[in-house]
């Protein structure tokens, strides 16, 4: 039996050619250049800057909107926990706001309760809601605090035919990492729509380092490795024939993100500027990423045909609300843990959760029972391939393993 994984990068040989060659003839302003240019065409606006990675360009938006007297930040804290990192490096307060089960949003009674004259702003996590709920909260909050969205799993995403996530409200922030649609190998950007404060944030970012040479060579070397070991047949080879892989080891390595540190004063790699010579995988990658957004969403329709209604997280019916990195399902019966344990066994590593509960990781005076949703999202939230490796043939028997133990039958 052959494992799928859902571990699935968007390189090509072409990148990595083109990665050696365009360092050689030095190209990699002129890419840049292009890279930005054809970006802000795409996301339909000027106000764009690039940066080494999302969570820089979170970090950044923090140190522009903190002052002496607005020094907080709300965020669910169902979110990644190296946001809530580059709010304390900032020098900001994260202070924690419940998520709405049904919106996917903060939940609004606890967002009125929290704020006040020291908050700074607050962190919107794109993560499942629909158009709706998204035009009701902007009607809501728009203009009364500074709304910076976190657009790291969603680029390509629409509120309407015309407008991006990211774009709708104060500041966004995306990221190019090796496993998003868009991808530089190491990257991110940001939008603001006060012109001022994204020369602002230009200005700060001059003050940074250019990005490493060594880790960029570290980085494509890594990437070539993932797509080595994670191919069809090695995968499935090495991890369940030979080296009996723990998946959790290999999870660490991918996916750092889930087992995070928390560093006592601002990491070096937060005063990196964007590797220019990564530009061209950004070029070629945006070639795709409206086709790619369309055939992920092909995907979830299957998923909607074959999964038990219960355990859709939300209807779409504007299905470009979300550029599905992922098909988010709300188990009942059981934990995520435990249905991908058993999908594992009939040949399918499904990651559990995209973000997780970072008040468990982080130990910042957690108390559960103040965020009983969040918690619910991390145990219960299971997170299904979309990418191009996983056909509908795949997602029929993943479909009718998790019927079986969600309907009680296991």
């Amino acid at each position: 039996m052959i494992k799928k994984t859902r571990i699935n990068i968007n390189t090509s040989l072409k990148i990595y050619i083109k990665f050696f060659s365009n360092l050689f003839l030095k190209k990699g302003e002129i890419n840049k250049k292009k890279f930005e240019k054809k970006l802000k065409n795409f996301l339909l606006t000027d106000n764009l800057l690039l940066t080494s990675q999302g969570r820089v360009a979170a970090y950044n938006i923090f140190k522009v909107i903190l002052s002496k007297k607005k020094r907080e930040i709300l965020i669910c804290p169902y979110t990644l926990t190296e946001i809530i990192n580059a709010i304390i490096y900032a020098g900001g307060k994260p202070v924690y706001v419940e998520i709405d089960l049904n919106t996917g949003l903060p939940l609004e009674r606890d967002l009125d309760k929290k704020i006040n004259n020291n908050t700074a702003g607050l962190v919107l996590t794109h993560l499942y809601s629909n158009e709706s709920n998204i035009f009701k909260f902007h009607e809501k909050y728009n203009g009364k605090l500074k709304i910076i969205e976190d657009v790291a799993i969603n680029i390509g995403a629409k509120i309407k035919k015309e407008k991006f996530l990211g774009t709708i409200f104060d500041y966004g922030f995306y990221s190019f990492g090796i496993m998003k649609h868009l991808f530089t190998f190491h990257g991110g950007a940001i939008y603001s729509k006060d012109k001022s404060k994204l020369n602002e944030i230009e200005q700060n970012l001059k003050e940074n380092n250019n990005f490493p040479l060594l880790s960029s060579f570290r980085l494509v070397f890594f990437c070539m490795l993932i797509d080595i070991f994670y191919s069809k047949y090695i995968y499935n080879f090495f991890t369940h024939h030979i080296l009996k892989l723990s998946l959790k080891k290999l999870d660490n390595l991918v996916n750092p993100n889930l087992y995070p540190k928390l560093f006592k004063s601002t990491p070096k790699h937060y005063e990196y500027n964007f590797q220019n010579n990564f530009a061209f995988a950004g070029i070629e990658s945006l070639k795709t990423l409206k086709y790619q957004i369309i055939k992920r969403i092909e995907k979830v329709k299957l998923y909607e045909k074959y999964i038990d209604d219960s355990l859709k997280i939300n209807n779409y019916k504007f299905y470009e609300i979300n550029s599905f990195l992922e098909y988010p399902l709300l188990l009942k019966k059981n934990n995520n843990k435990f249905m991908s344990k058993k999908l594992l066994k009939i040949g399918y590593d499904i990651r559990r959760t995209w973000y997780v509960n970072a008040l468990r990781y982080l130990k910042l005076n957690f108390k559960p029972k103040e965020y009983l949703n969040c918690d619910y999202l991390h145990e219960k939230i299971l997170s299904l391939p979309t990418h191009n490796n996983i056909s509908e043939k795949d997602i029929i028997i993943i479909c009718k393993l998790i019927n079986f133990y969600e309907r009680g039958n296991g």
